[in-house]
């Protein structure tokens, strides 16, 4: 019966963090509408979504480029988790981009109570989110899963890499290393503390996106090793820390290491971030007082500033 009881709890728990992470994605507007470094300005926010995408996708794609470009133009970009993991950061940098012009959109042309930026009077949010968790559009459902796992294995990658695989005697930091395995890091942590306000660690689908992420990224690193193919240097491996087929009590041992501590400690830096952002941008605001607030933005014709621009209203 104890064990019974234990066992109920922990499921109760892991349906209360579901839940959490619905309701989240389902006021998907309320965060997405939201720059702290611009304001409560929807053309700005817009604007600095665009230029951040542009930025984010350009380091990508010059990681991209020299990646072919060193390789001779053999495609071995995809074998390693540092370009897995440059790929999901470049989707969350346009999945945020494309549900902030939508959700402006939605709310400049037809007047809906979207969740957004602070500074004027509260209206109180209709409770009842089970309907809107079913009418969330493909993008928002991207960027929720991209949203806390693109920072978490951005920060695991770059302290994998220079605190135990960067060997100076092999490879010497150059540009295209340097903003992989650093920049794109910085690029996150720069969006996460000043330019978002997605909620990152309020529940633990946050961290099972992540791990999910790179559980899928092993299970690819497993069969590429056993199946016998190779990396750009002629290795039966992707990386020597996981040769499955000859140090394959290593590769748990590294698995479990990185499983264990790494992951949880780069979730933990990015919900911090988030959190420091939280607390100095929005020092009398939580979540919880957010989710039961709403912006309601002006329908066209009620009361738009100049230029015809919507004014967001908390």
């Amino acid at each position: 019966p104890t064990r019974t009881r234990h066992t109920r709890g922990k499921l109760l728990r892991f349906a209360e963090h579901r839940s959490r992470w619905l309701d989240e994605r389902a006021r998907w507007r309320a965060f997405v509408t939201q720059c702290p470094l611009v304001g409560p300005h929807p053309r700005r926010v817009l604007r600095a979504r665009a230029f951040l995408c542009t930025a984010t996708t350009a380091l990508v794609l010059f990681v991209l480029v020299e990646n072919l470009v060193e390789a001779e133009g053999t495609p071995f970009y995809f074998i390693w988790l540092t370009n897995w993991t440059g790929v999901l950061t470049g989707v969350y940098a346009a999945t945020h981009l494309i549900a902030t012009a939508r959700a402006l959109e939605d709310a400049g042309t037809s007047g809906l109570r979207t969740p957004g930026l602070p500074g004027t009077e509260s209206i109180d949010v209709d409770e009842n989110t089970d309907a809107r968790r079913d009418d969330v559009p493909r993008v928002a459902r991207a960027l929720w899963f991209c949203k806390a796992s693109a920072p978490t294995c951005q920060f695991l990658i770059t302290l994998m890499y220079w605190a135990i695989l960067y060997n100076p005697a092999y490879a010497k930091p150059s540009a295209s290393n340097v903003t992989a395995h650093g920049g794109l890091c910085a690029a996150l942590l720069v969006d996460l503390l000043a330019a978002a306000r997605l909620p990152v660690g309020e529940s633990l689908f946050d961290f099972l996106g992540a791990f999910a992420f790179l559980l899928a990224y092993l299970a690819f690193n497993v069969a590429f090793t056993l199946g016998g193919a190779k990396n750009n240097a002629g290795d039966e491996y992707v990386y020597e820390i996981l040769a499955w087929r000859t140090h394959a009590v290593r590769a748990v041992i590294v698995v479990a290491f990185v499983g264990l501590i790494v992951l949880p400690l780069s979730f933990f830096v990015a919900a911090a971030s988030a959190r420091i952002r939280d607390a100095y941008f929005f020092p009398t605001q939580s979540l919880r007082a957010e989710d039961r607030a709403a912006v309601r933005v002006d329908a066209p014709g009620e009361g738009h500033g100049e230029g015809g621009e919507a004014r967001l209203r908390v």
